[in-house]
């Protein structure tokens, strides 16, 4: 009782208390997440006005997965494929906005005439024909109609599923279709852009010419000011806009490889692999060691790929032994265990039956009863083909040996109570040599030592240089490299290393000049440390980013260059030869088109000199005039006219290619997107 009294004589001071916990408790969430107490915390990305719910797309990632396992693809950084669904769900919405602002739709009528209709979709055609059956219609009916097949309506939903699926994908194709045909329609080259397309490239003009390039004068004596750089920034500002914000760093890489101790000691163990295999018949001697993997074959010599173990098989005795061969860190060593002529392949028909006993019974008889397969296939849970060749190399021996006693007929070649195949052999190949193999590979892992070793010299360099400055500084005296990296949150991984999003998290939760520790688990062959430099906030790159600081003082400092040459040789010649004096570089020549991009032995993006050239009469010496690396002096010494004129098609076609709609529509989501705010969020999720 002293005790309660106690506690309630302090119940003002425990009410504060609990006040001030549960406060911090709600600004901690609200400082990390924001996700609980305010706003809205199930939205991954917001694009225009339109959220998008986390759960929504956990969903069309669990899809995404799936569809990538289905393929085959069962490595892959779950990071990437985010990335590609949020892309495509703000693609998605991009769209589907525009779609809605210019009225364009579908009509029912549309639909149907994709999915059954006379003008079915591709991808309708391709669902047809991985459900087995002859035209959508059949399908369309089958699904719907059930009961008409023997069938309920539970054995039919998945596949109604998929179809109602299918149909809203075909939905969204159709209006897509629609718009980019208005894009097409909208944006034609008129008889202007078909006259300027078509004298662009008509005249080549062959030069001659002399420059001096900028690199031939000293960066010191043309200083470029912090003014400078600043004047020139606020000029170009808009080519430097950022849509996100972007964090900086470096990032240093370590592959997790095995060192030269672990080589030598592989070396040791499948150098005593191959003495059991010589002393030994077979491989039996070896089958415990699980250091190996034995992969035991039949093969035809057209069958390896490698010219050398062919070369082997065909002149090897029985129980010859090939020397280890080392490649990417795996021995290989092959060891021929036999050959024969035997049975490589047949040419056969096989039909496939899903259903009973007494629909497979029936199946058989008309197959040996000559029906067309077409006929057969019009019955439900069938499937086949005519006339293909099947390999038998590799094939168990009772699987060989039913076609070698195939007669006339089908056989049975599976059969269970749900369903069974039936094979008709047409031709049998005459018997091939055949090699019983067996390939031993060994592969060279880093040991525990070596991967301690690794990590322990990296935490050691991390521990003298543990600020961004000193760790991109001392780097390469260490033998690392600091590679720089640029993010933003929604990166996936890190200059494309795989399994590093939560590198790129570390990046956006640390502050300039901080170095993380050690990211060891989220790929096996790496250790990975980063460094975070600077940050620039959404709007606009700063004119002090190192990069574009470096490209303007480039770009000032050849202006000042191209100056001084130009005021140093104006008029100094009277042909191009005086000037390659003066300049003491040599006399060149090129070709220029008023169309091209580059232009050999001078350079790319010399629009002035292009734009000078094609203005210049023949014979006549031009400049000097500033490029963009260059003062140069030319001379047109002939042109050339194409007596060949395009085609309105082929205009119309370079038009669309470089100006026009297929130039407009390759940029249309970047068009779309910039038109609008998309915030992603991702990273305060995944």
């Amino acid at each position: 009782m002293a005790a309660l009294e106690k506690i309630r004589s302090k119940a003002v001071l425990l009410t504060v208390v609990i006040g001030l916990a549960l406060l911090a408790f709600i600004l901690t969430d609200f400082l990390n997440s924001g996700r609980t107490f305010f706003g809205d915390g199930n939205t991954v990305a917001n694009v225009g006005g339109t959220k998008i719910d986390a759960m929504e797309f956990q969903h069309r990632y669990e899809l995404a997965s799936q569809e990538m396992q289905a393929r085959g693809q069962r490595s892959f950084d779950g990071a990437v494929l985010q990335s590609q669904v949020m892309n495509q769900m703000i693609q998605e919405i991009l769209l589907n906005d525009e779609l809605d602002a210019l009225d364009i739709d579908v009509s029912s009528e549309e639909i149907t005439n994709a999915m059954i209709g006379d003008n079915v979709h591709p991808q309708v055609m391709q669902f047809v024909q991985q459900a087995g059956m002859q035209s959508p219609s059949e399908l369309h009916n089958l699904i719907f109609h059930p009961t008409q097949y023997g069938l309920s309506d539970n054995d039919m939903v998945q596949m109604k599923e998929a179809w109602l699926s299918l149909e809203e994908e075909i939905t969204k194709s159709l209006k897509y279709e629609k718009l980019q045909n208005l894009i097409v329609g909208a944006i034609q080259a008129n008889n202007l852009d078909k006259k300027e397309m078509a004298s662009e490239n008509a005249v080549t003009n062959h030069i001659k010419y002399a420059r001096v390039n900028y690199s031939t004068l000293k960066n010191d004596d043309y200083p470029v000011s912090d003014s400078e750089i600043l004047a020139e920034y606020n000029k170009q500002k808009e080519l430097y806009k950022l849509p996100q914000e972007m964090r900086i760093g470096h990032v240093i890489a370590v592959d997790i490889a095995p060192s030269t101790a672990d080589l030598n000691m592989a070396q040791e163990n499948i150098n005593g692999v191959y003495t059991q295999l010589v002393s030994s018949e077979g491989i039996d001697d070896i089958r415990n060691n699980s250091d190996l993997s034995i992969n035991e074959t039949t093969v035809r010599l057209s069958d390896v790929r490698q010219n050398d173990e062919r070369d082997f098989i065909s002149r090897a005795a029985i129980g010859d032994v090939t020397s280890p061969k080392f490649l990417s860190n795996t021995y290989t060593i092959v060891k021929l265990l036999g050959k024969e002529m035997g049975l490589d392949s047949v040419n056969v028909s096989m039909m496939s039956i899903a259903g009973a006993k007494n629909l497979q019974d029936s199946v058989l008889n008309l197959l040996n009863a000559g029906t067309p397969y077409a006929e057969i296939q019009k019955i439900q849970g069938t499937q086949g083909q005519e006339n293909f060749w099947q390999t038998l190399v590799g094939a168990p021996d009772s699987t060989i040996a039913k076609f070698k006693a195939a007669g006339k007929n089908y056989f049975t070649l599976n059969q269970s109570e749900q369903g069974a195949i039936y094979v008709k052999v047409n031709e049998l190949k005459a018997p091939k040599q055949l090699y019983d193999i067996a390939r031993i590979t060994y592969t060279v892992y880093p040991s525990t030592k070596t991967t301690e070793d690794l990590r322990d010299s990296l935490q050691a360099f991390i521990n003298k240089n543990n600020t961004a400055e000193l760790f991109e500084q001392n780097a390469a005296k260490a033998g690392y490299n600091a590679m720089a990296t640029r993010v933003t949150s929604s990166t996936p991984q890190v200059n494309g290393i795989d399994g590093t999003r939560e590198v790129v998290r570390w990046l956006f939760e640390a502050q300039p000049g901080a170095v993380s520790t050690i990211f060891d688990e989220q790929s096996n062959d790496k250790l990975i440390v980063a460094s975070l430099d600077n940050i620039y906030e959404e709007g606009y790159m700063p004119a002090s980013a190192p990069e574009i600081s470096n490209a303007l003082t480039t770009q000032i400092r050849n202006k000042k260059k191209g100056d001084a040459l130009v005021a140093q040789y104006q008029g100094k010649a009277s042909d191009i030869e005086g000037y390659a004096k003066l300049m003491n570089v040599a006399v060149d020549s090129a070709q220029v088109t008023f169309g091209q991009n580059y232009i050999a032995k001078i350079g790319a993006g010399e629009s002035e000199l292009t734009a000078s050239v094609a203005a210049a009469q023949p014979n006549t010496v031009v400049g000097p005039i500033e490029a963009n690396t260059s003062v140069i002096v030319f001379e047109v010494v002939k042109q050339d006219t194409s007596k060949r004129e395009l085609t309105d098609m082929e205009t119309e076609q370079q038009f669309a290619r470089s100006r026009g709609n297929q130039a407009v529509m390759s940029q249309a989501i970047n068009i779309l997107e910039n038109a609008v705010d998309v915030e992603n969020k991702m990273i305060r999720f995944f």
